[in-house]
């Protein structure tokens, strides 16, 4: 056997094994792109507007505040953040816990990285006026095994509004001097009462806002309001008027910081506003004023009396030179003057 059939033998062996190889490489790559995902699904609520298959973004939503008897449409997005499939699943809405269902919807299966829009509606006739939480919640009867069972839920805050007023006021102080309070300076009082329900506020027999001082603060007779009357009863502020349902009033009063504040108290003062919530001619609630400046819900306004600060002292302020220094600093002046004149010398005289 000559050298050139060796050599066609063995490159025909060659290339037979190049395409064995390519085969069986071709064949793994088949069986791995069949191979299913063996990930268990995970149901989740993505944030408003992240981007989900096909480019569609999420939607988390509520239509708002209502009165009473309205209804609030909630609409929400649960995506499968895997690649396993889900199976039938239910979703159920709720109003303060799950003891209080609005509706449950049946979602007949999620493929991985797949996504539903549900939308519930909530009827607000036997629901109480005031704040509420609505829970939208996945996989209720927990029936799909998932990689995260945490993330299942997504959570709204609605107001139902009663179909009568219904009063929340916030009361801050502003030091018109400035910086720290200190004894004898004036602070300015801002009161905003907003009437949160469905119905106007009217000018009732009553006072709708009183703040008694303290005795610490004195009033200085400044008093404004956006509307309505306000004025100054002894040490007390009263104001009377009416309030458009969403509309709201400003109150603005300026007192004085007693001279004889002791250094370090603290001085709190607290209004509140009344109205008629059973619609029979006289005040029957009221709501303390809340500081917006705190975390905590109707707690009165309050301030720290601080150490005055004083001018700062002129005496021993400046470091002004002493005799010698001035006969050294008149010394450097001198040589210096020398040292330049005697170059102008140089120069004009080489």
């Amino acid at each position: 056997m000559n050298d050139r059939t060796r050599r066609s033998r063995r490159d025909r062996g060659a290339l037979l094994g190049g395409l064995a190889v390519a085969v069986v490489l071709l064949a793994g790559l088949g069986a791995v792109a069949e191979d299913p995902c063996l990930k268990q699904p995970d149901l989740w609520f993505p944030a408003p507007g992240v981007v989900l298959s096909g480019g569609v973004t999420s939607v988390q939503e509520i239509s708002g505040d209502v009165c009473r008897g309205g209804t609030v449409t909630i609409t929400v997005t649960i995506d499968n953040l895997s690649c396993g499939d889900a199976g039938a699943f239910d979703v159920t809405a709720y109003w303060d816990g799950t003891s209080h269902p609005i509706q449950t919807k049946r979602v007949g299966g999620l493929l991985g990285c797949d996504f539903v829009k549900l939308t519930f509606t909530w009827d607000t006739d036997d629901v109480p006026a005031g704040s509420h939480t609505i829970i939208v919640r996945a996989d209720t009867g927990s029936t799909v095994a998932e990689l995260n069972e945490a993330n299942n839920e997504y959570t709204f805050d609605v107001l139902v509004r009663p179909n009568a007023p219904m009063l929340e006021a916030t009361k801050r102080y502003i030091d018109v001097n400035e910086g720290t309070v200190n004894p004898g300076d004036t602070i300015r009082y801002e009161v905003v009462i907003v009437n949160d329900g469905c119905e106007d506020l009217e000018n009732g027999p009553g006072h709708e806002y009183t703040d008694g001082l303290s005795d610490l603060i004195a009033p200085t007779g400044y008093v404004q309001v956006t509307r309505g009357t306000i004025a100054l009863e002894g040490t007390t502020i009263v104001w009377d008027g009416g309030i458009p349902a969403g509309g709201s009033v400003t109150l603005t009063y300026r007192v004085t910081v007693a001279e004889d504040a002791e250094i370090g108290i603290e001085i709190c003062n607290q209004g509140t506003a009344y109205w008629d919530e059973s619609g029979d001619g006289t005040p029957d609630a009221s709501e303390p004023t809340d500081d917006p400046e705190t975390s905590e819900d109707d707690d009165p306004t309050c301030f720290t009396v601080d150490e005055p600060v004083g001018p700062i002292p002129l005496c021993g302020t400046i470091d002004a030179p002493s005799l010698s220094e001035w006969g050294a600093i008149a010394l450097t002046s001198l040589l210096a003057i020398a040292f330049g004149w005697t170059l102008r010398r140089r120069r004009v005289n080489p």
